[in-house]
């Protein structure tokens, strides 16, 4: 009980020799801030607001897994606007080719391009799924 009273004073002298009593501990501030108005804070004004890229909130493991589910949507959107080009062309190439055939004529190209559309309307059917 002695050494905890002589430990608390000990340190109550060391803090009261390290801080005088008529002296004030200031502060570091900014000069743009003044005494008068110090909710005035004239730098923060030109600076921008550096925005986070990420939620301080969000577990780091969700936000990599939502950031991979967005670069595999993107794909897959890509992927099937390539699909519906190529099926625009091969129908406009099938259409041509049938025209030109006749009434009773179907050529095999006509049928390994129906093939080739068969395949990619599936491909655009799961990837919009």
């Amino acid at each position: 009980m002695k050494n905890m009273l002589l430990i608390s004073t000990i340190l109550l002298v060391m803090l009261v020799s390290f801080f005088p009593a008529g002296s004030q501990v200031q502060a570091r501030q900014d000069p743009a801030v003044t005494q008068e108005n110090p909710c005035n804070d004239q730098s923060a004004a030109g600076k921008k607001k550096e925005s986070l890229d990420y939620e301080p909130l969000v577990d780091p493991a969700e936000m990599v897994r939502l950031r991979n589910q967005k670069k595999m949507e993107e794909k897959n959107f890509k992927e099937m606007q390539d699909a519906a080009t190529e099926l625009a062309s091969l129908s406009s190439k099938m259409s041509r080719e049938i025209d030109s055939g006749g009434q009773y004529v179907v050529s095999l190209r006509v049928l390994d391009e129906l093939d080739q559309i068969e395949k990619l309307t599936k491909k655009v059917r799961s990837r919009a799924k």
